[in-house]
């Protein structure tokens, strides 16, 4: 099997990846043979959920090198909007099978999370179910939120463990946050979040019979065992099923009568440094299977392309998901990729989906050039000091990610040491169009680090919907001077 093989298909705002069991085990033995660091998602209804309201662990979906369906009723709702996945891999049922293959291919496995009780459980009965598994090395680390945990610490015991797969239990989405945080400095080739799949291996909760497991009814099953924690979060995650399943149904389709309307031709001219792709017609799984829709080859020297949707006449699951597949290969060539001109019906499937949070749309040729210049900048942004207020304000371009942290926040600590007598540092994140945990850790270390001046403090004044989303989500407005609820 190929690693760029994988069709996806996007279902409640996540890309999954159409992958079997069997093909699951070959795609984790390529990662482990690259040695490239990355890291695989098992999602479920609960996952789809939390990432409608979550930008970071949509995102944290977007980039995974696999999104496997850990759910029934998720394969039916594949079935029901034409793009059927054909297998449900879920986590639970993967790390017998993987425990399994690992045995027989050398890997190296460690558990990371849970307690040590349960790790030590784990252990034993996973080597006793399976002779001849290496497990390199467990860890517990003490129980804290994501931003005070001791990364330090944890790199430098996988690093001693040398693990080919990093089974992280931490529960989601802070096990995926952790790994999206740190997945690069692991040097373990294959990271996978396994929530309550710990539990289960140390008997510690008894798994749903089979018959259950393939009706669905799983759910049923661990309610029972857990109702307190457990019946408020079913309770919205049936609420949100329900309602995206039927908003992605007939909000996918575009409502156009007669012909499609042909937009303005296009000076492709004025985009010199910007790959061009246009899809016209639908854009369906049977178009990609039949190979009907252009995907342009990956190119370093262009920075960004503009995929131009105005002859598009239907996009379904799997057209989506190729959308998806479009922006995980443009953003690794660290370029941008734009939607261009969708027609009212296609603007509504992509913003029903929360597509748009995370993949811009541009109208317009202006819009198109706006959105690319701000992603070229060759600044981290721009300092202005006003002394009679005794403020430095920067205005920040570009995304704060575990990748531009530490250099955002060197430039923090520069620019401010230039300006001694500056009491308050303002933040401008109008032009940030995501930020993680890691950004979060950073704007932490801003404030301490204005704090430690008489009267010193740090305040955002201005910040994109994203950023919003992600710092409310961590509680941590009040500590900039924003309200608690957006």
């Amino acid at each position: 099997m190929s690693r760029q093989d994988p069709r996806i298909v996007m279902l409640l705002g996540v890309p999954f990846h159409d992958v079997t069991m069997q093909e699951t085990l070959d795609y984790i033995d390529d990662m482990i043979a690259t040695r490239k660091p990355a890291y695989c998602a098992t999602a479920n209804v609960d996952f789809a959920a939390q990432a409608s309201r979550d930008v970071e662990l949509q995102r944290i979906l977007f980039d995974a090198e696999l999104v496997l369906c850990d759910g029934t009723p998720l394969i039916w709702v594949s079935r029901w909007l034409d793009a059927p996945l054909r297998e449900r891999v879920a986590g639970s049922d993967l790390l017998p099978h993987l425990f399994d293959h690992a045995a027989k291919k050398g890997h190296r496995v460690f558990f990371l999370g849970g307690t040590e009780e349960v790790l030590a459980e784990a252990s034993a009965r996973a080597r006793a179910n399976h002779p001849g598994l290496n497990i390199a090395g467990t860890y517990s680390p003490p129980f804290s939120k994501l931003l005070d945990m001791d990364d330090a610490e944890i790199l430098k015991r996988l690093r001693e463990a040398r693990p080919d797969i990093l089974l992280v239990a931490f529960g989601c989405p802070k096990q995926e946050k952790w790994i999206y945080r740190n997945y690069r400095n692991t040097e373990v080739p294959c990271a996978i979040g396994i929530g309550a799949s710990l539990d289960f291996i140390a008997g510690k909760f008894k798994r749903a019979p089979v018959w259950m497991r393939r009706t669905g009814l799983e759910w049923v099953f661990r309610l029972a065992q857990e109702p307190r924690r457990l019946l408020n979060r079913y309770v919205l995650d049936l609420a949100f099923f329900a309602l995206a399943v039927t908003r992605q149904k007939f909000g996918q389709r575009l409502r156009l009568s007669g012909k499609v309307a042909v937009p303005p031709e296009l000076d492709i001219a004025e985009f010199k440094s910007v790959a061009y792709v246009s899809w016209t017609g639908r854009i369906d799984s049977q178009a990609v299977a039949a190979g009907g829709v252009t995907l342009p080859a990956s190119d370093p020297t262009k920075r960004g392309l503009l995929l131009d949707l105005s002859g598009a006449t239907f996009l379904d699951s799997t057209g989506l998901g190729l959308i998806i597949k479009l922006f995980k290969t443009v953003e690794s060539t660290g370029g941008k990729l734009v939607l261009f001109r969708p027609g009212p019906g296609l603007l509504q499937a992509l913003q029903v989906l929360k597509i748009d949070r995370l993949i811009p749309i541009a109208q317009d040729r202006q819009e198109a050039r706006k959105i690319l210049a701000m992603h070229d900048h060759s600044k981290s942004g721009v300092f202005h000091y006003e002394p009679g207020e005794k403020t430095l304000q920067w205005k920040i371009f570009g995304n704060i990610t575990a990748q531009t942290a530490t250099t955002f926040y060197a430039l923090a600590q520069e620019e401010w040491a230039f300006v001694p007598d500056a009491i308050t540092l303002r933040l401008d994140l109008s032009e940030v169009s995501f930020m993680d945990s890691s950004g979060l850790g950073f704007l932490l270390k801003c404030l301490k680090m204005t704090n430690k001046r008489p009267g010193g403090t740090c305040r955002i004044v201005e910040m994109s919907p994203n950023v919003l989303n992600v710092i409310h989500l961590a509680r941590l407005g009040s500590h900039f001077g924003l309200e608690s609820k957006p």
